[in-house]
């Protein structure tokens, strides 16, 4: 189960440090040498997206990935203030723990949400990346299926830790958190089935994820994207159901200079299923950034 502590089993447990950055209690996993590489996980998942992903970047780099606040075992305090949980506000936090690390990010690749804050945290200003690179970036607003099984828990008092354990609860005593991964349209291990069911029965984790998604403004962040002068790749798998590639596609051609992959044999979540997708776009783009 998810508790305060980074358990020895946790995927690249051994490359963790938890810090306090403006109250905010980081984990982090911090490994390599060589450019910084910033990894930023997707709504409701952690660290552990980037399990395959990490040791197999270390010779090329140093590899920055954090669990996004409130989210595993990064912990914010009740009274914080729920601004933390915005796109803007989540975009600043990463950025101040990147100070606090002194580390300067070459590149920033993000998984779903995760790329919404890359993107987020180079239009404001607070990293100057080389490249952006974004897993399924959720830059189109989720389809019907996806909200059929989250609505219920988005509205004014999204932020409750009463609603975070409604929902936990729903994860631990219900087949929910299986409807949702089936919906993904990706292939996964039993192993990593059981990491985001554990995420999900947690209520502090749970209410973090509701509060991410009820507070986004993707709008504001589409029309600030008309603005980006950062070389950015979009990459989508073509069985996602949460991000369509279609509609990713007609949305990633409104930036200046974006580009559009598609991978054939992948859901949503790529970073879990094609690690090998990640991990030679992240040393091609910085190739790129050398030569």
């Amino acid at each position: 189960m998810i508790g305060l502590n980074v358990p020895i089993a946790w995927p690249n447990s051994a490359k963790s440090r938890l810090l306090t950055v403006r109250n905010v209690r980081w984990h982090v996993q911090d490994a390599g040498d060589g450019p910084i590489v910033l990894l930023l996980h997707g709504t409701a998942g952690s660290t552990h997206q980037w399990g395959d992903v990490i040791p197999r970047l270390t010779a090329h780099a140093r590899i920055i990935a954090p669990d996004l606040p409130g989210h595993a075992f990064t912990h914010v305090p009740q009274g914080l203030g729920q601004d933390v949980f915005s796109l803007a506000g989540m975009a600043k936090a990463v950025a101040d723990l990147c100070e606090a690390l002194e580390v300067r990010p070459a590149l920033v690749a993000g998984h779903s949400a995760g790329a919404a804050v890359a993107l987020r945290m180079t239009l404001d200003g607070l990293v100057a990346p080389e490249a952006i690179l974004g897993f399924n970036p959720a830059l189109v607003p989720p389809p019907e299926a996806y909200v059929s099984l989250v609505a219920p828990f988005l509205g004014p008092i999204v932020e409750s830790r009463l609603v975070g354990g409604s929902a936990a609860w729903l994860a631990r005593e219900t087949g929910l958190i299986a409807r949702m991964l089936g919906s993904s349209g990706s292939t996964l291990t039993d192993a990593q089935r059981t990491i985001y069911r554990d995420l999900c029965a947690n209520e502090s984790h749970v209410a973090a994820a509701l509060a991410m998604m009820s507070r986004w403004d993707l709008p504001a962040l589409l029309r600030d994207a008309a603005g980006l002068t950062v070389p950015f790749t979009a990459f989508a798998g073509a069985r996602d159901r949460w991000v369509p590639a279609r509609q990713l596609e007609t949305v990633v051609a409104r930036i200046p200079g974006a580009r559009f992959e598609l991978v054939n044999d992948a859901g949503h979540l790529i970073p879990d299923e094609v690690p090998g997708v990640v991990v030679t776009a992240i040393l091609h783009a910085l190739s790129q950034a050398a030569g």
